[in-house]
């Protein structure tokens, strides 16, 4: 891969989701180049899509509206930006964030 931020963020979406499936949760790569966007990873047994980021400098609000294009796109009603964490390698340390209405979209589904 020639392009080290594509590089950067294919490895940070890799690790999201080794770690998803090492915590026993079902997830899957979502493919590149889909005319909507879905996301990155999916979790097809859970409403949810992640949008994988690997910035210096975080942008929530317009990672917020992106993660719930993606939702909308791949007919979810939970987006989450899962964000590294400057100076952290793990996704363990790293933030998940979304919108209040995704977090009550999803808790209503656990309940």
């Amino acid at each position: 891969m020639s392009n080290p931020q594509k590089a950067k963020g294919s490895a940070w979406e890799r690790a999201v989701l080794e770690t998803l499936r090492a915590a026993e949760i079902v997830a899957e790569r979502i493919p590149a180049g889909a005319t909507l966007d879905r996301g990155d990873l999916w979790l097809p047994h859970l409403p949810i899509t992640i949008d994988a980021k690997n910035h210096r400098t975080p942008t929530l609000g317009p990672w917020v509206d992106r993660a719930t294009e993606q939702a909308r796109h791949a007919a979810r009603p939970v987006g989450l930006v899962w964000h590294k964490r400057s100076g952290m390698t793990s996704p363990l340390d790293a933030f998940v964030t979304t919108s209040g209405r995704m977090m009550i979209e999803l808790l209503a589904y656990v309940r």
